[in-house]
C-alpha cells in the first residue's frame, strides 16, 4: 500500500531505536536513570542502547481477540492452506459417505424435491448475508464494534427473510405443484434465525487466520448434518430429512463457534458504521444473488418443465462433478480472500499472487476434472448406486466444463482487494443474461444433458469477461498468464494417459467397472505426481515440504529398527 494512502497513515509507526538518534553517552545516562527507577527490570542479555521501557505508539489490545500479524508471511499462508485442505478433505469424506447412504435410501424424486427447496433458500440466503461477513474480513481495522454492527445488520436481514420465506412457502408449493414443498420451506426458514450467531464469529476466525479453530467448527457442523440426515432418512422422513438436518447443522455451527471463539459481546446490537457495512454488502449481495440465481437456474427450470426426478439426476450429477472444485478450490477459497486483503493492506502488488494462484489451481483442478470425466461411471456406481447411472453423461459434461472455471474463484477476491468491487456486478450483468437465455432454451427442449452442455459455451464467455475486468485493476501480461498454464497443461496430458490406456484395453468405451475405475484412477494419480515432480511445478515443492517430516520420521524408525 502506498505510504500516502489513508490506511497506511492510520497504522501506528514503530518508534526509532535510540542508537540512531542520540550519542552513546546520553544513552548510558538515560539507561542508568531508568534502571534505577522503581519497578524497572534489570537483567543480563539486554541489548546495549535500548530502553527497558521503551515506548512506541500505543496500540489497543483486546485480551479475548488474538492479534493478527501486520503482514501475512508465506509460511502462514501455507499453514492456512494445509489446515483448510485438511478440513475440506474431512468434510468431503463425511459428505461422500452421507451422499452414498442417502442416495440409496431416497428416490431421485425425493432428492429432486429437496434440491428445489434448497435452491430457493440459497438464493434468499445470498440477500440475507448482504456481504456482512466479507465486510468483517475486508475492513483494514476490524474491531468488536464493527463485528457487532455486522451481527446487527445480519440479524435484521435474517429475521426479515425468515418471515418472508415462511409466509410465501405455500405459493412456491403451488407454483411447482409439490404440496410437500410448503412445509419443507417453513422448516428451512428456522435456520435463517440461527446463522447470524455463527457467521460473524467464523468471519473473524478467517480474518485472523484461525483456520485450526475454523476447521473444527466446519467439520463438526458437517458431521451434525450428515448424522441427522441419514438418521432421519432411515426413520422415513423422506425429503423432509434434508430440511431438519439443515436446522440441526445451523444450531451446531452456533454452539461450536462460541466454543472455539467465546466472544458473546459481539451479539450486543449496534448500528455504528452500518452505512459502511451496507456499502460493501450492497454491491456484493447483488452480485452474489445474480450468480447464485444463475447457478441454480437449471434446478428451477427443470423443476417446472421436467419434474423432481430429472432435477434429482441433474443435482446428483452436479454433486459428483463438483468434487474437484470442493477438493481443490474450496480449500483455497477460504484463504484467498484474506490473503489478497492482506496484500492490499501491506501495499504489495496483487498480480504476482494472482498469477501464482492461477498456476497452483490449474495444476490440480485440470487433471482431477479430466480424470473424473474418464472414470465417471465407476464413480457414480460407488457414490450413488445403480439407480443413478442415467446421470453419468451429465457428470462427464459438467466435469469437462469445470476445467474452464479456474479463474472464477479468484475473481471476487482480487477485484475486492483492488478496489473493483462494482466490477464484479458489472461483469455479472454482462455475462449472465445471455448465459441464462441459453440455459432456458436447453431446459425447455433438451433436458438435463442439454442444460449441462450449455456450460461448454457459457463458462468461457463468463471467464473471458471476468479476466478483462481483472486486467484493468491488476495489470498482468498475457505471456505470464499463459506461462502459468503451460506446465499445468503438460501435467494434465500426462495424468490422462493411464486412464485412457485402461479405457482402450477394456474395449467398452467409458463404461468401466469399479475395479477398472480404481486402476485408472490410481494410474492417473501416480502419473500426476510424477509429472509434477519432473516438471518442477511450484506445487511439487509444497508436496515435498508436506511429506518431508513423514519421510524423515520413517527413515529414523528404519534406522532404529536396523540397529
Amino acid at each position: 500500500m502506498p505510504a500516502g494512502s489513508p490506511a497506511s497513515a492510520a497504522r501506528p509507526r514503530r518508534g526509532r531505536c535510540w542508537r540512531g538518534t542520540a550519542s552513546r553517552a546520553s544513552i548510558r545516562r538515560a539507561t542508568s536513570r531508568r534502571s534505577s527507577a522503581p519497578g524497572a527490570r534489570a537483567g543480563p542479555g539486554r541489548r546495549r542502547g535500548r530502553s527497558p521501557d521503551r515506548r512506541d505508539t500505543p496500540t489497543r489490545r483486546s485480551p479475548r481477540k488474538p492479534s493478527r500479524p501486520k503482514g501475512v508471511s508465506m509460511s502462514l499462508v501455507k499453514r492456512a492452506v494445509l489446515l483448510v485442505s485438511g478440513e475440506r478433505y474431512l468434510v468431503l469424506s463425511i459428505t461422500l459417505c452421507q451422499t452414498a447412504l442417502v442416495s440409496r435410501l431416497l428416490t431421485p424424486e425425493q432428492v429432486g424435491l429437496s434440491m428445489i427447496g434448497v435452491a430457493l433458500v440459497q438464493v434468499v440466503d445470498g440477500l440475507r448475508d448482504f456481504g456482512t461477513t466479507n465486510y468483517i474480513i475486508h475492513e483494514p481495522t476490524t474491531s468488536q464494534q464493527s463485528a457487532r454492527t455486522a451481527f446487527t445488520v445480519l440479524l435484521a436481514l435474517s429475521a426479515f427473510f425468515a418471515v418472508a420465506l415462511y409466509a410465501s412457502a405455500g405459493l412456491w408449493a403451488q407454483a411447482y405443484g409439490q404440496p410437500l414443498l410448503g412445509p419443507y420451506l417453513r422448516v428451512l426458514s428456522l435456520s435463517f434465525l440461527l446463522v447470524p450467531f455463527s457467521g460473524p464469529l467464523m468471519a473473524l476466525m478467517r480474518r485472523d487466520f484461525q483456520f485450526a479453530a475454523l476447521m473444527w467448527v466446519n467439520v463438526g457442523t458437517c458431521l451434525t448434518y450428515a448424522v441427522a440426515l441419514v438418521g432421519l432418512a432411515l426413520l422415513g422422513f423422506g425429503a423432509m430429512s434434508f430440511a431438519w438436518a439443515m436446522v440441526a447443522s445451523a444450531a451446531a455451527a452456533v454452539g461450536l463457534s462460541l466454543a472455539v471463539r467465546p466472544e458473546p459481546g459481539i451479539f450486543r446490537p449496534s448500528l455504528q458504521g452500518w452505512r459502511t457495512a451496507l456499502a460493501i454488502g450492497g454491491c456484493s449481495s447483488v452480485t452474489t444473488l445474480l450468480n447464485r440465481a444463475y447457478d441454480l437456474l437449471p434446478i428451477f427450470l427443470l423443476g417446472r418443465v421436467s419434474g423432481p426426478d430429472l432435477v434429482g439426476l441433474y443435482g446428483r450429477a452436479q454433486v459428483v462433478s463438483q468434487l474437484p472444485d470442493k477438493m481443490i478450490l474450496g480449500s483455497l477459497g477460504a484463504v484467498i480472500l484474506p490473503m489478497f486483503a492482506a496484500d492490499r493492506r501491506d501495499g504489495r502488488a496483487l498480480a504476482p499472487t494472482y498469477i501464482a494462484s492461477i498456476g497452483n489451481i490449474t495444476v490440480v483442478l485440470w487433471p482431477v476434472a479430466l480424470l473424473l470425466a474418464l472414470i465417471a461411471q465407476p464413480v457414480v456406481l460407488v457414490l450413488l448406486g445403480a439407480q443413478w447411472l442415467a446421470s453419468v453423461p451429465i457428470v462427464q459434461v459438467l466435469a469437462l466444463a469445470s476445467m474452464l472455471t479456474f479463474p472464477a474463484m479468484l475473481t471476487y477476491p482480487v477485484l475486492l482487494a483492488s478496489g473493483g468491487l462494482r466490477d464484479t456486478l458489472t461483469a455479472s450483468l454482462i455475462s449472465l443474461p445471455p448465459s441464462a437465455a441459453l440455459i432456458a432454451a436447453a431446459a425447455a427442449s433438451g433436458g438435463p444433458l442439454a442444460v449441462a452442455a450449455t456450460q461448454l459455451v457459457t463458462v468461457p464467455l463468463q471467464v473471458g469477461i471476468a479476466l478483462w475486468f481483472i486486467r484493468r485493476r491488476v495489470p498482468f501480461s498475457l505471456a505470464a498468464f499463459v506461462g502459468a498454464l503451460r506446465i499445468s497443461a503438460l501435467v494434465t496430458v500426462a495424468t490422462a494417459l493411464p486412464p485412457l490406456a485402461v479405457v482402450a484395453l477394456a474395449g467398452r468405451g467409458f463404461a468401466l467397472t469399479i475395479p477398472e475405475g480404481v486402476l485408472a484412477g490410481c494410474g492417473g494419480a501416480a502419473a500426476w505426481l510424477v509429472a509434477m515432480l519432473l516438471l518442477d511445478h511450484p506445487v511439487a515443492g509444497h508436496v515435498r515440504e508436506t511429506f518431508r517430516p513423514v519421510i524423515v520420521g520413517l527413515r529414523a524408525r528404519a534406522v532404529r529398527a536396523v540397529r
